[in-house]
């Protein structure tokens, strides 16, 4: 074995020594190829062991730079791509930026939870200084990395679960947002290389002057070249480039770093209507350069002093993935939200940001950092990263099991807004869940809606059901206290649009459990749970996707089957559905 390393070792070095005569052009074009090619085994790799993409182009850099196969020649150049990655990053961390998405999660509220949690995440590193061996400045350094979660890595993990628009989603991107914010604020800071006032106050100046270019050039300029871009796919892309490669060179030009300028130019760009086009046609370049922006840091780590530092690398990740999520869950359940939402929202910040690991590349930059501790704060991105998948995957089952012991803070009073908005008079009829199937249910239940009730997850849902005067309650209907405070003895029918099995599983003991003669429908996403719910005692089981294939056969097969006519009164009857709650 150790013969066929030493071999594949000296093979490459033959490759890469002859890539390195011809002329730098081509030689880049061999590096490039290189890395994508080993970037691709280590994805597929880890897509079949069901890993996050992230830590493989990492452990792709640390396989191609000098500790194994040392291949890579043109470091300075890899080095500009990458950081052309992480601009691209920031630039689409920047589109999802909305001040109308903090205010929707209550913005004092996130301001209070934001602040304080970023603040004592960086006093209880900064008092622990004596303890870790870091000088004032490098514990500085390593308070605020410690302090950021991943925006990046939360948004894409919630957007796949669908859960971007419940309240931990929004309490989560909220929370990671004003943390982006503060982030910059910290980087202003740090690209003046130390902590003289008059420096920074001329920074802010540059940054505030930069902001205010922005908003007079996205309501003059920029609205005006995107509606006349929307015609042509490709010019629309083109000019979403051209904004991002002003900022950064702005940025560069006022002596800050070009990751202000990327997010300032995605932030420019949130609130466009093209938004969505503009992320689809960004995010394929943003991944290109994003991989070489991770291998080229798996280029440089090193393990010479690890050893030394393991102490400090086991603090960093207890830092960031146990104590910083326990500190948030504190401040969300201070803040008055109910203990699973905050727990729900707490977990899936257990990691190391973005902007933190641009912070270190700074700190390495600056000579605050030697390229060990920064090879550490790689380490802990990883590995934190590499978890937060699974934290989120399994929010349920680690709820379940901490739900007791943090039931010490259980004398902290719920404050949520949203929880209850019941009418008078006895309720018949019980919908747990107004979204999707359940808005054609809910024309249906209009009529006696003064003996509807609507249990929902969705703030955005329970607003609109306000609006329209119905009795709704906000909640999980897996949470022990929710169904209890409901007077169910009255009713008659209990439907369930909500796909979760676990969920109706629930929904069904606790029901049946208090009143068999009850009937409830529940929702099945798959036909093996359909049957299982039916042993578990539904008296009929909704199963979408069968249900839908069943209707387009019947329609297909129909003698007077109209594809136009079909499609003019389906358009009509989705107008009608959303205007039910919107």
């Amino acid at each position: 074995m150790g013969w066929i390393t030493g071999h594949l070792i000296g093979t490459v070095s033959n490759i890469g020594s002859k890539i390195s005569e011809l002329p730098i052009s081509e030689a880049v074009i061999f590096d490039l190829a290189i890395i994508l090619l080993i970037s691709v085994i280590f994805a597929f790799i880890a897509k079949s062991l069901k890993q996050p993409l992230i830590p493989a182009y990492v452990l792709a850099g640390l396989a191609i730079g000098p500790l194994f196969l040392g291949y890579v020649k043109n470091s300075e150049i890899i080095s500009a791509f990458s950081e052309i990655g992480i601009a691209f990053l920031l630039f689409t961390a920047g589109l999802e930026f909305s001040f109308r998405k903090i205010k929707e999660a209550n913005l004092k509220k996130i301001v209070f939870i934001g602040i304080f949690q970023v603040v004592a995440i960086f006093l209880i590193v900064y008092l622990l200084k004596g303890f870790l061996g870091l000088t004032n400045l490098q514990v500085a350094y390593f308070g605020v990395i410690l302090a950021f979660s991943s925006t990046m890595v939360d948004i894409k993990l919630l957007s796949d679960r669908g859960e971007l628009l419940t309240l931990h989603g929004r309490l989560i991107l909220g929370i990671l947002l004003l943390q982006d914010l503060i982030a910059i604020a910290v980087i202003v800071i740090f690209s003046t290389g130390g902590f003289v006032l008059e420096p920074i106050l001329i920074a802010f100046a540059k940054l505030l002057a930069i902001i205010i270019f922005a908003i007079i050039l996205q309501k003059l300029v920029l609205n005006k070249l995107f509606r006349f871009a929307a015609k042509s796919g490709e010019l629309l892309f083109l000019l979403s480039l051209a904004v991002l490669f002003l900022f950064l060179v702005l940025s560069h030009l006022s002596g800050l770093s070009i990751v202000i300028g990327a997010f300032i130019a995605g932030v420019s760009l949130a609130n466009s209507p093209f938004k969505i086009e503009l992320e689809s046609r960004v995010v394929p370049v943003r991944d290109f350069f994003a991989i070489l922006f991770f291998v080229a840091l798996g280029t440089q780590i090193v393990f010479s002093k690890i050893e030394s530092n393991i102490f400090l690398l086991v603090f960093t990740l207890i830092v960031a993935i146990l104590l910083k999520p326990f500190l948030t869950l504190i401040f969300l359940r201070i803040a008055g939200y109910q203990p699973k939402t905050s727990f729900f929202t707490a977990i899936s910040i257990g990691q190391i940001s973005e902007f933190s690991l641009h912070i270190g590349l700074m700190g390495l930059f600056f000579g605050v950092f030697d390229i060990s501790l920064f090879s550490l704060i790689i380490l802990s991105m990883i590995i934190s990263m590499s978890l937060t998948p699974y934290f989120i995957n399994y929010k349920d089952s680690i709820h379940k099991f901490f739900r007791y012991p943090l039931g010490i803070f259980k004398f902290l009073p719920v404050s949520e807004n949203l929880e209850y908005n019941l009418k008078k008079g006895e309720k018949e009829t019980l919908l747990v869940g107004a979204h999707r199937v359940g808005t054609i249910l809910l024309k249906s239940l209009m009529d006696r809606k003064d003996k509807l009730l609507v249990i929902d997850y969705n703030p955005e849902i329970i607003n609109a059901l306000i609006k329209k005067k119905i009795s709704c309650v906000y909640g999980d209907i897996t949470s022990p206290d929710l169904l209890r405070v409901l007077d169910i003895k009255k009713l008659k029918l209990v439907i369930s649009t909500v796909p979760g099995f676990e969920e109706n599983k629930h929904l069904l003991k606790f029901i049946k459990g208090h009143n068999p003669k009850i009937e409830v429908v529940v929702t099945g996403s798959r036909i093996s749970e359909s049957l299982k719910l039916y042993e578990e005692g539904a008296d009929y089981v909704i199963t979408p996707k069968i249900l839908a294939g069943e209707e387009l056969t019947r329609r297909l097969r129909s003698n007077n089957f109209d594809l136009k006519k079909a499609k003019a009164a389906h358009l009509k009857r989705l107008i009608e559905f959303h205007k039910i709650l919107y």
